[in-house]
This record gives C-alpha cells, structure tokens and sequence, in this order.
C-alpha cells in the first residue's frame, strides 16, 4: 500500500519535517553524496555508498529523497543559490567594472578551493546530467549570465567599456573562460604553485589573468 507524503517525508526519530534534527540529516546527507559523487561518479554511485558516508540506515534516505537523480538535482538546486546571492552581492558594489568581473573570477575559482568535491561534481557529473537541461535547472544557469551580462552593460554605460560589443555576447566569453580555468582545476591539468604564493595566490592570479585577457587581450601595445 503507497503511503501518503507525510508519511514519507516525517517519522518520529526525526520530530517531523521542520525538525532540527531532520534539517541536519537532510544536510548530512547531501554532504554525503557530494563525496561520493565526486569520488565514485554519478552513474556509479549507490544510494547505499551515501548512507555508508552519512552514516545512516540505507532506508532512511528516502525519507528525505524520492532517488539518487533528486538528491543529484537538490545538491545543484541548494549550492547553486547561494552561489548567486554571492554573485548578487558582487553585483551591487560601487566600484569599476573591471573589479567586478576580477570578483566574479574570483568567487568561481574560490569554490573549487573552499569546496572542491562541489565543484568537481558540478563540473564533471551536473552538467552532464539529462536533468541539468530542465527548465528549472537552465533557469538558475542562466542567472549566472544575466548578471555577469549586467556588469559589461553598466560597464559599457559608464564609459569604462567599449559600447561596440554585444555584452551577451561578451559574457559567454568570460565565463567559458573561467570554466575552462575551473575544469583544468578538477582535472589537474593546472595545480597551483607553492612556490608562487600558494593555492590563495594562484586563485588570485588566475582570475586577474582572466579578466585582464578578457578585456585586454594578448596583444602587445604596439602590435598592429
């Protein structure tokens, strides 16, 4: 017999579905599959590997789940936000363009360093999920472009860029090239340089390399 969604979403170990309790396992769990994702992929991890890693009864996760693609989808959903109130702050600060998109660098390439088993499954296993493609899903996405696309226009209405490009354009120029930055990061195709001031530094200095490409180019001064 098919229980009814309170069923399903409450029990009484947990105290019910706003519980504190409940809220911390829910979390747990998504902390579990981020792990397990980044380290097994996607397609061959099991629902049993994440309630190993959360240290829960295997049944229990859904209690909180319907299946792995929902718990995939929520990870995205849940860190994705937050990502954008980060970017909405960048968004409203009073200072040169330039210095935005440095932030907007910035805060990408920091994630892999604050949460790199996050970002290795957003690269790696989200954007390749089917249901990456979702309206919901692209939505979200397309947020992310939309304010980087309102920094050039501010910044093309301020004088401080050349008002002759499309900033939509633009945008996808930027931000392809610090996936690429990011992707090269999960793949280790690029560490950083101990050496050279360490993982903070390399961050740093990737981001003001992309920026200054991005809105100088490679070109010397006087190439024609």
């Amino acid at each position: 017999m098919a229980r009814g969604p309170q069923l399903a979403l409450c029990s009484p170990i947990d105290g019910g579905p706003a519980s504190p309790a409940r809220r911390e396992k829910r979390e747990a769990i998504l902390e579990a599959a981020i792990e397990v994702f980044a380290r097994c992929g996607y397609h061959r991890a099991r629902v049993s590997d994440i309630a190993r890693e959360a240290g829960i009864a295997y049944g229990l996760v859904y209690h909180y789940f319907k299946n792995k693609e929902e718990i995939l989808s929520t990870i995205f959903e849940e860190r994705w936000s937050t990502f954008l109130e980060a970017l909405e702050a960048v968004e409203r600060r009073d200072v040169p363009a330039r210095e935005k998109l440095v932030s907007v660098a910035a805060l990408i390439l920091n994630a892999y360093r604050l949460r790199p088993a996050w970002v290795k499954v957003l690269v790696l296993e989200i954007q390749r999920s089917s249901r990456f493609a979702e309206p919901g899903q692209l939505r979200a996405v397309g947020a992310l472009f939309q304010g980087v696309a309102r920094i050039l226009r501010a910044g093309q209405q301020s004088g401080e860029l050349r008002r002759d490009l499309d900033p939509d354009i633009a945008c996808t120029v930027f931000l392809g090239g610090l996936e690429l930055a990011l992707t090269s990061l999960v793949l280790e195709l690029a560490r950083p340089d101990a050496a050279a001031g360490g993982a903070d530094g390399y961050y740093l200095r990737v981001a003001h390399t992309v920026v200054d490409v991005f809105l100088n180019g490679l070109a010397a001064g006087d190439a024609s």
